[in-house]
């Protein structure tokens, strides 16, 4: 009797559990697609905060809780916090990897190379492409993965390599991809060519600045009524992503709370543990404070000096009677020697960042505060071309034309 009331109760047991598993599964499958349905109607932190409720559910399906949390890190990505959804499609990938669901492993592992090459770290982002590649070399993943690859390129720079992986555009995406990294390569024909053939398809908003971009400042015959259009439609939309952008930040905003309170314990101990080490410091801190001072000043007065003199040499180029002499100016070994030795080693600084002999000229009649008509007569060129040599120029510098004197006088 003792023996047949325990196997009941261990039976009545299972059941239970079954029971409550099935409700947690069905649970878990009406809160997705509830959250599917608030994402598509453009309701992201409503949509959140149901995938959350599901991803709480207690569901044993792992294929569900990867397509859960999978949308949970799009809504990361298109918030912009790519550190979040390279954490969150991480899990995702565990889970279709637990489902046994190969094309949605490899999917997952594509995402988290995309995450990686977006924040700059490409060799990182081709370690999870090939990942992804052995798990399912197949359409219609191919695509996918030839996207990332190109993106991986375009973020580390390396725009000779993404026009090798776009070719040929096979969709939108590579298009603008392709029109960019023809116009950081300067072909600027090339790039205004494929900027013209996605203009009148792509539906997607963000790509209008920089396809406003690459029809204005590239020097070819860009068709001013795309221009027009396109920078009409940039007007319009601007307001609805700053809206939208909004929206996805307070749905980001609900999973990090969501992450912290459930890792609060943890955190009580983590901030234990830093209050003693910010005493410590504190107590550091005291004791070389003087120190840092004394070397900010001291560097704030190099710094100020250094400033001083090159004005000071600045204004003795321009005072001189004939500018071009001054600076051995049709000698370019001669004309480097003495921008060495008037501008503390300028010459020398933008050879290491690979500027060619135009470049470095024009930097150095930017630096003299010339205008661009004289800049033009000097350089034998039309005064319209300058900013665009100096927008080229700068980039090279990682800075902006109008930046470009500043960024100078700081080298």
């Amino acid at each position: 009797m003792n023996v047949r009331t325990t196997i009941g109760v261990y039976l009545l047991c299972a059941l239970i559990c079954c029971a409550c598993t099935r409700h947690a599964d069905e649970q878990a499958k009406a809160l997705y697609e509830q959250g599917k349905t608030l994402r598509e109607q453009g309701e992201p932190a409503q949509a959140m905060q149901v995938f959350l409720r599901a991803a709480r559910s207690g569901t044993q399906d792992e294929a569900l809780l990867g397509r859960v949390y999978s949308n949970i890190a799009n809504l990361c990505r298109q918030a912009d916090d790519h550190e979040a959804a390279f954490r969150i499609y991480a899990v995702s990938a565990d889970h279709f990897m637990a489902s046994g669901d190969t094309l949605a492993y490899a999917y997952a592992l594509n995402n988290i190379a995309w995450e990686q090459a977006v924040m700059g770290h490409k060799d990182s982002a081709l370690m999870f492409i090939d990942s992804a590649v052995q798990t399912y070399p197949y359409p219609p993943l191919t695509e996918k993965i030839i996207e990332t690859r190109a993106a991986a390129c375009f973020f580390a720079q390396e725009y000779d390599s993404v026009l090798y992986y776009s070719i040929p555009p096979a969709n939108d995406y590579l298009l603008m991809l392709r029109a960019q990294a023809y116009s950081f390569l300067s072909y600027d024909d090339s790039a205004t060519y494929y900027a013209q053939i996605l203009l009148p398809r792509t539906t997607n908003l963000f790509y209008l600045d920089d396809l406003y971009y690459i029809l204005t400042h590239n020097d070819t015959e860009a068709d001013k009524e795309d221009i027009r259009r396109l920078s009409s439609a940039r007007t319009d939309v601007q307001q609805d992503i700053e809206t939208r952008h909004g929206k996805l930040t307070q749905a980001v905003q609900l999973m990090e709370n969501e992450l912290n309170r459930t890792n609060s314990p943890w955190l009580i101990i983590a901030y234990l543990c830093a209050l003693l080490v910010c005493i410590g410091l504190s107590i550091w801190a005291i004791v070389i404070h003087r120190r840092h001072i004394k070397l900010h000043h001291a560097l704030n007065e190099q710094e100020e000096q250094r400033r001083h003199e090159m004005e000071r040499n600045i204004r003795l180029v321009l005072d001189a009677d004939d500018m071009r002499a001054e600076l051995c100016w049709n000698n370019y070994a001669s004309f480097q020697r003495q921008i060495d030795k008037r501008f503390m080693g300028l010459a020398g600084k933008l050879e290491t960042e690979r500027l060619n002999e135009q470049d470095t000229r024009l930097c150095v009649l930017v630096l003299l505060g010339l205008p661009h008509k004289q800049i033009a007569d000097i350089l034998n060129c039309s005064p319209k071309s300058i900013g665009k040599l100096k927008d080229l120029t700068a980039r090279k510098l990682h800075t902006s034309g109008g930046n470009l004197r500043k960024t100078l006088l700081m080298l």
